[in-house]
């Protein structure tokens, strides 16, 4: 049967069962028991690692802090990269990278430089992301001297070394947290996509954030910890809270913060410091990341610019034919099926 949602035409049956397989997740109660035999009823958030689990403690409201914004004029470092295809050749992909960064006192900004290009052979999307994770990491390491005693570096990713990255890599993001570390600034990460979940099997981050709406209104808030000390592997570089950064906002983030900061500063007194970054026009994520997302866009003209003149190169080089033949031979898959984003 058919019926209409909204003034879309749809199979009634596959919507009744969608809403039956969300009620059934988020009415699943699944009775555990402590190692002291008590029942476990409030829902826990999980990590798999591997074959482990890793169970974390079971959420409660009291948990839940009211997040105040703390004036400051520390520096802050943002960066990012952004990430689109240029060419599909099958087997081999190009793609290419602009890199941003920024500096800013608070929330004036101090330097802004143009973005650079890079341009990247790569066989699988993972090897894509990793460049992508090399080249910021890599920008950071080269202007970590602009930050001292209490300053802040901001990426838009969570902070894990994960074991499937190369040891180079590895290596870059813990020379980064540790070099960071010895000037006294605060590596933090903030992820827009979070795919924590619960015991349940639900989103960590939206459970939190229902919680929290019917405890704190529509305050700022962060909830801590999640996890117990020493609890998550070694290569997590930061420890995981969850804070929503603005009343005015409605969005709730992931929020990584370097152990070894965690080690000698107020959690509380970061988030609030992290949380003042915010642009009044779009509250509710640190500004200082929005502005270098905005600056390592690549446009629609911008793509199609660097495709002539990089196929002008390679037939400066003499590959042109066999390099357009190639990337001709799957333009369908490429524009039509997936877009130009990796």
């Amino acid at each position: 049967m058919l019926t209409y949602l909204g003034g879309f035409k749809v199979d009634e049956g596959d919507l009744r069962q969608a809403i039956q397989d969300l009620k059934e997740l988020y009415k699943r109660r699944v009775t555990e028991y402590s190692i002291t035999g008590e029942p476990i009823i409030d829902p826990y958030p999980v990590i798999k690692v591997g074959r482990k689990v890793i169970r974390g403690y079971p959420l409660r409201r009291s948990k839940l802090r009211a997040l105040i914004p703390y004036s400051h004029s520390k520096r802050v470092l943002a960066i990012d990269a952004s990430a689109k295809l240029l060419f599909d050749c099958g087997p081999i992909k190009v793609v290419v990278s602009k890199v941003a960064w920024a500096l800013w006192r608070g929330v004036k900004t101090l330097i802004v430089e143009e973005p650079i290009i890079r341009i990247k052979v790569v066989k699988s999307r993972e090897e894509a992301a990793e460049w992508l994770l090399k080249l910021e990491l890599s920008k950071a390491l080269e202007k970590r001297h602009l930050l001292g005693r209490g300053d802040y570096l901001l990426l838009d990713r969570g902070l894990m070394a994960v074991p499937a990255l190369r040891k180079g890599t590895k290596g870059l993001f813990k020379e980064l947290d540790r070099t960071l570390d010895r000037r006294g600034a605060i590596l933090v990460g903030i992820s827009k996509v979070s795919r924590l979940k619960l015991s349940t099997g639900s989103s960590l981050v939206g459970y939190l954030s229902y919680m929290a709406k019917r405890a704190l209104g529509d305050l700022a808030w962060y909830y801590y910890p999640l996890f117990r000390e020493g609890q998550l592997p070694p290569w997590y570089i930061g420890d995981i809270t969850v804070a929503k950064l603005s009343e005015y906002s409605k969005y709730v983030f992931r929020v990584d913060i370097s152990r070894r900061a965690l080690k000698r500063w107020n959690l509380e007194e970061l988030l609030g410091e992290v949380a003042y970054l915010q642009d009044p026009a779009t509250p509710g994520y640190p500004y200082p990341l929005k502005s270098v997302h905005e600056l390592s866009k690549i446009g629609g003209d911008e793509l199609e610019l660097l495709r002539y003149f990089f196929i002008e190169l390679a037939e400066d080089e003499g590959i042109g034919e066999q390099f357009r033949a190639d990337s001709e031979a799957y333009e369908f898959k490429e524009e039509v099926l997936w877009g130009s984003l990796i």
